[in-house]
């Protein structure tokens, strides 16, 4: 897993220097780096212990979480810093994949998430993991996932990302991608998961992922997945019965 951000957890204090600004990380307290910065603690595995999470899973959280207003910066946050009164939990989630080594990568997502979430009260928690994801077309979809059900023009991501809609488009075509396959596979992955919950009437599920008309959703989910919503749904439902049967 190439690592996109990592948390450190300090057990022991010293001083470090982030560029040209000098830190003192008490024991006890933790921080939020990107991969530049990683390297640096590892030279000390008797003083820190280090989680890394990769591009995948920060996707993954931000999506999750819906953080909101998310758009490129000129500069990101070199770092983000907390202190724990009492640091024994997350230490304990840390250590827990891998006793001793000089450092661990995150394998359980539930771990993962909560480890991670420790900095969603810092101001700036969304724009720095936002500004660590390097593929543009994550950013794109972290973007479009702030409210799925917007009507999306290239031009409004463009603005986002301090980019013009041309270089955006050539960015996406570099990594293999259109907008246009984006939004709608962002869409179609929305709407497969909430109509498996059998939660939600499919109107409901056109409306959060984007689609005023019924109808026109119905087309194009039939188009994706080869089988109508309503289809789609009850072979889900008839999956779960006959798991939960053991069959």
């Amino acid at each position: 897993m190439a690592t996109t951000c990592s948390v450190i957890l300090i057990l022991e204090s010293f001083d470090i220097y982030f560029g040209k600004e000098s830190v003192f990380l008490e024991r006890g307290s933790s921080v939020l780096v990107d991969s530049s910065s990683r390297d640096f603690f590892l030279t000390y595995p008797e003083r820190v212990i280090v989680a890394d999470f990769g591009a995948e899973f920060i996707s993954r959280y931000l999506k999750a979480n819906n953080l909101r207003d998310i758009s490129d910066c000129r500069e990101y946050p070199s770092y983000l810093k907390i202190n724990f009164a009492d640091f024994s939990l997350i230490k304990g989630l840390i250590s827990w994949a891998n006793h001793c080594a000089e450092y661990i990568e995150i394998f359980d997502e539930s771990i993962a998430f909560t480890c991670l979430s420790a900095f969603s009260s810092e101001k700036q928690f969304g724009v720095f993991l936002f500004g660590c994801l390097k593929s543009t077309g994550a950013k794109v979809k972290t973007i479009i996932h702030t409210d799925l059900s917007a009507p999306w023009r290239l031009k409004d991501i463009s603005s986002r990302l301090y980019l013009s809609e041309s270089l955006l488009k050539r960015k996406l075509k570099e990594e293999g991608i259109s907008f246009s396959k984006i939004i709608l596979d962002e869409r179609m992955q929305m709407a497969e998961y909430l109509l498996s919950t059998r939660c939600y009437p499919i109107s409901k599920v056109a409306k959060v992922c984007g689609y005023a008309s019924v109808s026109y959703f119905t087309y194009v989910f039939r188009r994706y997945f080869g089988v109508s919503p309503s289809q789609y749904s009850q072979r889900s439902s008839e999956s779960k019965i006959l798991t939960h049967q053991g069959i």
